[in-house]
């Protein structure tokens, strides 16, 4: 995969873009997460016709860490900057979001309807009373920034989904790589905050106009799938629940997610 790297709104973000011409489609990774959250998915889905685009989220991954409040409001901003620059926004465009990104996701396409064509969101937070402190598993992970070794971090990734396949070594390693980076500990934390004490999307769902898919696995242990029931009642939605499948569906049961995917992005 080629890597670029652009400077949007003072930030120097790592992308990556597919060479297919066909539609934008938009991968915004979770908390913790960077582009290769989605290497089981990017060539799949570009292989259909669809310009894929990812990118490292200002805090993560290889994309500039300054210290700042990185709150949902600032990323779904610089999600509308980003896409501008590249010359990418338009009515044809489709925004895939896991988790945090899912949440920025939502938010984007409540606050730029005319610019989403299509919306999936995977577990996503944003929809969650104020009252939830995190399950077990959740609060596990939120202490994986705190990991004195690429042991624990494995270990920790391997408590999230009781179902899926063991982590491998080589993905652990660069977490704990990329926590290790100046600014990324502080961001990562910084970035759960501006998740958790963001206005809930609940009451504003019916202001996305864009056609859209929510996807949760039954066994997810990070954002339980009763956490759902607010996107039950939004227009144009279709909710998909995966059996055996927890919080990293798209990564471990990538061959489902991909077609469910891909052929919802074809209707």
């Amino acid at each position: 995969m080629h890597y670029r790297y652009l400077n949007v709104a003072k930030i120097h973000v790592r992308y990556l873009a597919t060479e297919s011409k066909g539609n934008p489609v938009l991968l915004i990774h979770g908390l913790g997460g960077s582009i290769e959250s989605w290497i089981n998915n990017i060539e799949i889905i570009s292989s259909h016709g669809f310009q894929v685009i990812a990118l490292d989220l200002p805090g993560f991954g290889l994309s500039d860490k300054p210290q700042m409040t990185y709150n949902i409001k600032y990323y779904f901003k610089f999600i509308s900057k980003f896409i501008k620059q590249l010359g990418r926004g338009s009515h044809s465009l489709s925004i895939i979001g896991s988790s945090l990104g899912g949440h920025i996701a939502a938010e984007f396409a409540i606050n730029y309807p005319s610019e989403v064509s299509k919306l999936i969101l995977i577990s996503p937070a944003g929809a969650l009373p104020f009252s939830f402190k995190g399950t077990p598993v959740l609060r596990d992970y939120i202490n994986i920034v705190k990991a004195k070794t690429v042991k624990q971090v494995r270990d920790t990734l391997l408590r999230i989904d009781k179902n899926v396949k063991p982590i491998e070594f080589n993905y652990a390693n660069m977490l704990f790589e990329r926590l290790s980076l100046p600014g990324a500990r502080e961001a990562y934390m910084s970035a759960l905050e501006g998740s958790a004490h963001a206005p809930r999307i609940n009451d504003r769902l019916n202001k996305i106009k864009a056609k859209s898919l929510l996807i949760w696995g039954k066994d997810d242990q990070m954002i339980p799938v009763s956490f759902l029931y607010p996107f039950i009642k939004m227009k144009n939605c279709r909710i998909i629940l995966l059996e055996n499948c927890g919080h990293t569906l798209y990564r471990d049961n990538s061959t489902l997610f991909n077609k469910i995917v891909i052929d919802f992005l074809k209707e």
